[in-house]
């Protein structure tokens, strides 16, 4: 087959909404890049870095999707040859049983056999098709219907043999039945199913068909359970299987059941900070053809594997690459629009430092820091000494970035104007003295710190000038949409009372980097300070022509050489896109060594802060495992720091339940799903596993709210997951012999997902498939299993959408609370309003993190706030 990513180049429109959008010149060349980079004959990395437009995604998704049918690995032929005798295949939209291939009326024409069960008193049917005009019409059915009595399979309409057909220029008969490879795409699964939904090529001279018409797609969680987009009548395995994060991916990839996955697409806002062991292991193997990472342009994408790999392939939007590229729309529309502005922008993009008068003096502030060194490398007390430079780090920031007084921010706290719990800055200087009178030889250096902070503190009571400047700026451009960008999300609720009035104007938006939305269009972007983050960069923001980053004097030095770094990066990808020679290159390289030389401590003291909280786990771990091995532990994968100063150690299968405040809502998010701001809603109890929904829902049941019948569909919903732990234990089995066992009656299972049904903090209601439990009905041979299969499986059902029903009632009451409304009395909701008083806190989150390794603590520690002293070894 030819490439087919060059076919749909030549021959097909690519429509997204229903707007034209493979015609600009700007993806035309992307689309070149991945026929470039997807050729079967040989393995490819590559790299993509783009505007931000949807265009690329849509682009990057309908490639992949396509393109891997050039590694298809079996004919027709090959796939009648794989059947078994009594299996169920697809012909002409019904379902009939195998009965293999035989010639007829001693002829030499090979015909197929199929039978059908027959209707009413009729006994079975059989068919004799000729081999060669039907071998492409026939292939497994996967779903789990036995039945073959000549009612058809709801199938969407479509012309996928011969879509296929004209891309790789063959005959109909000869396009495959069945694909038996797949890709996986790490991305978000709201944006890839918005992208399946609204995808749709032209082709013939006038002809439409669907991406998913043309290869069927699912999206897995973190625990294995598969959810279908779009229409899939015979359940046909899933040639884009798609991921919410790299360790996800790594499992599909390694699983050796069913397809065979030969790519990787990995969309770069789901790629962990600072890369991914597991990433890494993915492009050492040789058995993905391909692995393409696609981002917005950012500085330092894919610097590690520019660097492992000599030969990757890179496309990049640089502003010396787009500057020569031609932006003018060739097919108006609102999507064909925004690429041409992004486009402006990215040339056009002017980032203005602003020196304001005031902070700290630039001698004043290198003390500073140098003193946080030399106490970094004393021999003080471990847990008092990182409790100190962590402390007084945060102080540092707040007294750079405040654009409110001191005075302001203690008062919107002690007033609650402040949602959730913030520590006032008072406190913390105070609780800095503590610190240091137990500083021993560092009580000298603390002490001196402390005064310096405190002093600055005092200068910025009443005024900060960054404050009169923000003021000054939003008054003199009020029809300008501007977003304001803050470290924490707390500025905004102080901001938006005390520094623009009780309300926010409409046209200012105050928004933390974790929550910046890129796509957004803005006449001014302003950041309060040397603000760095992996979502938002000053220096490479392009959702407005004009940035403009507040900086103090003693800002400006980390400023400069985060530039310098910039354009080395930026120089680096012109050289790997051949805009620029690698003299250049160096010549950048060697206009930032001195910056390097003074900025390398700075850059390991800040690195050291920010990794604090995943040594402090990786310590603690080892030393609770050496004090008590009997204790049950919990897979840990991240770890995250509350508002409050309370931490959160969250396991991999945890299902943090996540409250909007502006939303007003509820909702479960998965470990890898949790950024900087969300409001986690955690019980008080001593089974701190277990999250606020089965707390609240077990109330409910206790209490008889939901009545007699809940009660029981409660305990079927248990049954089954007691059945195979006792199974599990019983036969001496790994959760890798269970899928196997399992897979032995024809379940698709795979280890991940036995293990997240079956861990102690797992919160799985129960299978999403029918046949899944008949499965696990077979395998445990339960008596009341197999008597009543459907049963259990509706009652996981049942409990599923009673806890959807759940969320929305605690969404209500968190609302009422702090809106100081009380239900009516004798209501559902007063009951779980009462027990969110009494049960439940909220904590906001001030930053999360993915561990490079997981690793195992104590249960008890797992999925809810923790102080400092409890992880004290």
């Amino acid at each position: 087959m030819s490439s087919a990513i060059s076919a749909v180049l030549e021959k097909c429109d690519i429509y997204y909404d229903n707007a034209l959008i493979s015609k600009e010149s700007i993806i035309d060349k992307y689309f070149s890049f991945y026929a470039n980079s997807m050729d079967p004959s040989r393995r490819t990395v590559g790299i993509t870095l783009h505007t931000g437009s949807v265009c690329f995604d849509v682009i990057s998704v309908v490639a992949v999707g396509i393109g891997c049918l050039s590694y298809n690995l079996s004919t027709n032929d090959d796939i009648l040859e794989r059947l078994r005798i009594g299996e169920i295949v697809m012909y002409n939209g019904q379902r009939y049983r195998w009965r293999g291939t035989e010639y007829r009326n001693d002829s030499d024409s090979l015909y197929i056999k199929l039978e059908q069960d027959g209707v009413g008193k009729n006994g079975p049917s059989m068919r004799w098709l000729p081999y060669d005009r039907n071998k492409h019409r026939i292939f497994p059915y996967y779903g789990d219907s036995q039945k073959t009595d000549g009612r058809g399979v709801r199938r969407s309409k479509n012309s996928r043999e011969k879509f296929l057909s004209i891309i790789f220029g063959i005959p109909v008969s000869e396009v495959p039945a069945q694909i038996d490879i797949s890709v996986v795409v790490v991305a978000e699964r709201n944006v890839f199913a918005d992208i399946c939904k609204k995808v749709c090529i032209e082709y013939n001279g006038g002809e439409y068909v669907n991406l998913l018409d043309i290869v069927p797609a699912s999206y897995f969680t973190n625990s294995g359970v598969e959810y279908q987009f779009g229409s899939n009548p015979t359940k046909a395995e899933s040639v884009i299987k798609v991921a919410g994060n790299i360790s996800t991916a790594r499992d599909l990839v390694l699983n050796n059941f069913g397809n065979k996955v030969i790519g990787l697409l990995v969309f770069g806002g789901e790629i962990p900070a600072g890369g991914s062991s597991e990433l890494s292991d993915l492009l050492r193997r040789n058995s993905l053809k391909f692995v393409l990472l696609e981002s917005p342009l950012q500085f330092g994408f894919g610097n590690k594997i520019l660097e492992m790999y000599e030969d990757v392939s890179v496309f990049a939007c640089t502003k010396e690459y787009l500057a020569v590229e031609q932006s003018i729309v060739r097919n108006s529309n609102k999507y064909t629009e925004e690429l041409s502005r992004q486009i402006s922008m990215v040339v056009n993009n002017v980032v203005v430092p602003e020196r304001i008068n005031g902070g700290f003096e630039c001698e004043t502030y290198l003390q500073i820091r140098y003193a946080l060194l030399n106490i970094k490398q004393s021999n003080w007390r471990e847990d008092l000494r990182d409790e100190f430079i962590v402390t007084a780090q945060g102080v540092l920031n707040l007294l750079n970035t405040a654009v409110f007084s001191m005075e302001e921010m203690e008062a919107s706290i002690e007033n609650r104007d402040v949602k959730f719990t913030v520590m006032s800055p008072r406190k913390r200087i105070e609780y800095l003295r503590e610190l240091s009178d137990k500083a021993e030889a560092m009580q000298e250096l603390c002490v001196m710190l402390t005064d310096i902070l405190e002093l600055q503190y005092n200068n910025m009571l009443t005024a900060t000038p960054k404050r009169t400047f923000l003021h000054n700026y939003i008054a003199e451009h009020g029809l300008d949409k501007i977003a304001v960008i803050v470290p924490k999300a707390y500025y905004a609720d102080i901001l938006g009372t005390v520094v623009t009035g009780a309300s926010y104007p409409p046209n200012v938006t105050y928004i933390t980097p974790s929550r910046f939305e890129p796509k957004n269009d803005y006449d001014t972007v302003i950041v309060v300070g040397e603000i760095n983050h992996r979502k938002f960069d000053p220096l490479n923001s392009f959702s407005s022509l004009h940035v403009r980053v507040l900086l103090y004097r003693c800002e400006e030095e980390a400023f400069t050489y985060r530039k310098k770094k910039v354009q080395t990066y930026t120089n680096f990808l012109n050289t790997k896109i051949g805009l620029s020679d690698k003299q250049s290159v160096s010549h950048a390289a060697m206009e930032t060594e001195r910056s390097e030389k003074e900025m390398q401590d700075f850059a390991l003291l800040d690195e050291y802060i920010n990794n604090f909280s995943s040594f402090d786990v990786y310590k603690f771990a080892a030393s609770s495992r050496q004090s008590d091995g009997a204790a049950p532990v919990s897979e840990v994968t991240h770890v995250g720091t509350f508002t409050s100063g309370e931490r959160v150690l969250i396991s991999k299968y945890y299902s943090a339940v996540v409250f909007d405040a502006d939303k007003g809502t509820v909702i479960e998010k998965d470990p890898a799903d949790l950024v900087q701001g969300d409001v986690l809603v955690f019980t008080k109890r001593d089974d701190y596993t277990q999250n606020i929904v089965d707390a609240i829902y077990e109330r409910l049941l206790v209490s008889g709210r939901l009545g007699k019948q809940s009660s029981e569909l409660y305990e079927k919903s248990q049954y089954w997951k007691k059945c195979l732990r006792e199974y599990k234990d019983k036969n001496k089995l790994t959760y890798r012999g269970v899928a196997k066992k399992l897979r032995e009656y024809g379940s698709a299972l795979q280890e991940v997902t036995v293990r997240q049904w079956l861990v102690e903090d797992s919160h799985i209601v129960g299978p999403r498939k029918v046949k899944t439990m008949e499965c696990i009905a077979q395998v445990t041979q339960n008596p009341y299993l197999l008597g009543d299969i459907s049963g259990y499986f509706d009652a996981c059902r049942s409990i599923r959408h009673e806890r959807r029903e759940i969320l929305k009632l605690i969404a209500k009451a968190i609302n009422d609370r702090l809106a100081g409304f009380v239900p009516q009395k004798g209501s559902i909701l007063e009951v779980v309003y009462d027990n969110i008083e009494k049960l439940s806190e909220t904590k906001e989150l001030e930053d999360i993190s993915e561990l490079s390794e997981s690793v195992d603590v104590n249960i008890n520690l797992v999925n809810r706030p923790i102080t400092e002293a409890e992880v004290q070894p």
